[in-house]
């Protein structure tokens, strides 16, 4: 106990210089230096009454963010790391900001949002009342193997949880719809219906055969990669029965239908016009709803929220928007659904490539592999008319598009990533995507800011 309590008060401390030096916390020092000094450090701080931990390959960092939100708006004193640190000394830092130095619990709830693979080892130290998963799909073959393993890896960790937390799954997921069946916990489901998409057939499906029986899984509708209506041909693995159903979705008008397991249902404004953002405010309504929430009052909460600026930002210039637009490098999943959605929008765009992997640099040999399961070949389409690729990976990219089939005449490539403003085309356009890995958040935006005043300097010297 001694140790543990050494190790609080010296991360506060830490936690503290950082305060006071006026800045924004963009790390998760204090939890190292907690978790270090005292291993089983998560298992010995003290937990507010709620717990909310939400997991998943894609939509957790959007979903997080709301249920703080809301439960802030709700008059909750809320942890969470809105830097997104989700490994263990994120965690720690998270519930170490929860209590005073000693050790007793000041806040009333704590949102974490968690890495699929770091479940195992820690949920069973900080046992959550909920834990939420958005999805599961092919990742980053370095960091995340493939989609069994994390499967397995989530299993692992609801099997030692058992009935002490609740589960929430989305029921048009094949792979994660599957969790928890024998662990014991309780289970509570999630759904979309059909909403007349058409979405592309992807070159590295994230799952063919049922988990149950390996017999095919045939879809009565899509949304993206393998989420949709899905049934098994050889047994009676199928979507479940949901408590939460969004029966009704409408991307150009940005509303969706929830109806619950009672016959209630409510309408709710989206955050933009993505099946993927439709999906994050069906997460986020099932977990509100599920804690409690009334309908009108989350209807209120979604009429004033937008995505993200750490997602998706834009300014506009002389009758053009630039936006920046997270796309997850190394994520094949992520990646594909980006490129679908910008590539489909029906106007014409320019595509700006910010996706070197910052991981990378400390690595011998780069990962490329991602780009041979991601799916370039939706960058044919003829609302894409300049691709400008910018970084070290530059050649790379080159050489993915081309093989995608992409026209060699609209791709445009430069190592030297100052030169990007000067290539941008602007002409008959209306979008300029600077499309960025996660971690460039910063360096995209000033891509975006270069390219804008870029179009300043043009339109002066006209």
């Amino acid at each position: 106990m001694i140790r543990f309590f050494i190790a609080l008060w010296v991360s506060k401390f830490v936690y503290l210089i950082y305060i006071l030096r006026g800045k924004r916390l963009k790390t998760d020092m204090p939890g190292v230096v907690a978790y270090r000094l005292c291993p089983d450090f998560l298992s010995r701080i003290s937990k507010p009454e709620l717990v909310i931990c939400i997991t998943g390959t894609n939509g957790k960092t959007t979903t997080s963010t709301l249920v703080y939100e809301m439960l802030e708006r709700q008059g909750y004193k809320v942890s969470f790391n809105p830097a997104g640190y989700n490994l263990k000394a994120g965690y720690c830092l998270n519930l170490m900001r929860g209590v005073n130095i000693f050790n007793k619990c000041k806040i009333d709830a704590s949102v974490l949002e968690a890495d699929e693979l770091t479940l195992s080892v820690t949920m069973n130290q900080i046992v959550p009342n909920y834990v939420f998963v958005t999805n599961i799909c092919k990742d980053s073959l370095r960091r995340n193997g493939h989609p069994d393993y994390i499967f397995s890896r989530i299993e692992k960790a609801l099997n030692i949880l058992g009935d002490r937390t609740t589960l929430i799954l989305n029921a048009n997921d094949p792979i994660s719809s599957a969790l928890g069946e024998t662990a014991g916990c309780k289970r509570i489901f999630y759904r979309m219906n059909d909403c007349g998409l058409k979405p592309a057939e992807n070159i590295a499906p994230d799952i063919k055969l049922c988990p149950h029986c390996n017999g095919k899984l045939v879809y009565d509708y899509r949304f993206y990669r393998h989420i949709g209506s899905f049934h098994c041909t050889s047994c009676d693995y199928s979507s479940a029965n949901a408590n939460y159903y969004a029966e009704n979705v409408d991307l150009d008008s940005r509303e969706i239908t929830i109806t619950e397991s009672d016959g209630s249902k409510e309408t709710y404004r989206l955050l933009s016009g993505s099946i993927f953002n439709a999906f994050n405010v069906l997460n986020a309504v099932t977990i509100f709803r599920t804690i409690g929430i009334s309908q009108n009052t989350i209807k209120d909460f979604f009429s004033t929220q937008k995505i993200t600026e750490r997602r998706e930002s834009s300014v506009f210039f002389d009758g053009v928007e630039y936006l920046t637009y997270a796309a997850k490098a190394q994520n094949v999943s992520a990646a594909s659904i980006v490129f679908e959605y910008v590539a489909s929008e029906p106007i014409n765009k320019v595509l700006v490539f910010c996706m070197d992997e910052l991981q990378d640099r400390f690595h011998p040999t780069e990962t490329v592999t991602w780009l041979y399961e991601t799916d370039y070949e939706v960058l044919k389409s003829p609302y894409v008319k300049q691709i400008v690729i910018g970084g070290k990976m530059y050649l790379n990219h080159k050489l993915r598009l081309l093989l995608a089939g992409v026209d060699p005449d609209k791709i445009v490539c430069v190592e030297d990533d100052s030169l990007v403003p000067s290539l941008i085309d602007v002409t008959d356009v209306e979008k300029v995507y600077v499309l960025f890995e996660i971690d460039f958040e910063t360096k995209a935006k000033n891509w975006r800011d270069a390219i804008v005043d870029e179009m300043k300097r043009r339109k002066g010297e006209k």
